[in-house]
């Protein structure tokens, strides 16, 4: 099993050092996860301490460590988006959608954008993001992607056409699916992506990784029980990893 999406800095929680690396390989190691990456937003790039990763991998015997990143998707901040992917030497990286017209989509503090736009709009707006970004060649994996999902607000409108686009575009890209345990903690409460969601992504032969988006040690491979449950209904029976970029597969 694998967790490959989570943050030991976390939003500038704790500094990237050897102990609080190997506290999180602990958890790891008590949920049977035997890969997990590391993969801090990008805004945290200058914080993530190489040499300390690096020495965690080695004493880290039970669970292997990954290196990736999680890159902000911004149209528009193309170079900022080619240094942050390229920086250090990762094994994937993870290309997430967090804004609207460079608007925060999942501020729990601050919901306004959700009374700006007509929800109907937003969602065609957050998706045509999230299809450029995995069209955009930048990314090994697609992050979380249904977030504009997590406070629970729907349009009235169907949406569906828009879901089969973009699944469209994920599996053109040959990008990985982020299966994503964080929505059972937020509003939500559910997995992203939606069981609806992945089945369109299973019927193209998208690949995914599963991930717990942990920003605390205790979190690690948390909500795993209804993340396997979910994609093994669907029919997945592998997921994919990586090393210096090159994808492999481990069973689930």
């Amino acid at each position: 099993m694998i967790d490959y999406h989570l943050h030991v800095i976390a939003h500038g929680d704790r500094p990237m050092t050897v102990e609080n690396i190997l506290e999180y390989c602990e958890v790891a190691r008590a949920r049977g996860v035997r890969q997990m990456g590391i993969t801090e937003h990008d805004r945290y790039l200058d914080e993530i301490d190489l040499a300390a990763f690096q020495e965690a991998r080695e004493i880290s015997r039970d669970v292997e460590l990954r290196l990736g990143i999680e890159i902000d998707f911004v149209p528009g901040a193309e170079q900022r988006m080619d240094h942050d992917a390229t920086a250090l030497p990762y094994d994937y990286v993870i290309g997430s959608v967090h804004r609207v017209d460079n608007k925060e989509i999942d501020r729990a503090t601050d919901q306004r954008i959700y009374d700006r736009y007509e929800t109907y709009d937003l969602y065609a707006a957050y998706y045509a993001n999230v299809r450029k970004a995995a069209l955009s060649g930048r990314f090994e994996v697609l992050g979380h992607p249904d977030l504009i999902k997590i406070f629970g607000h729907f349009p009235q409108r169907e949406i569906t056409p828009i879901l089969e686009e973009t699944a469209d575009a994920v599996a053109e890209s040959g990008t990985v699916v982020d299966v994503n345990a964080a929505g059972l903690r937020k509003p939500i409460g559910e997995v992203y992506p939606s069981a609806d969601f992945l089945k369109m992504f299973h019927r193209r032969g998208v690949p995914i990784i599963l991930s717990s988006d942990a920003h605390a040690a205790d979190q690690v491979a948390l909500g795993y029980d209804t993340s396997l449950a979910l994609v093994h209904d669907i029919g997945y029976r592998e997921v994919a990893t990586f090393r210096n970029h090159e994808q492999g597969t481990l069973p689930l």
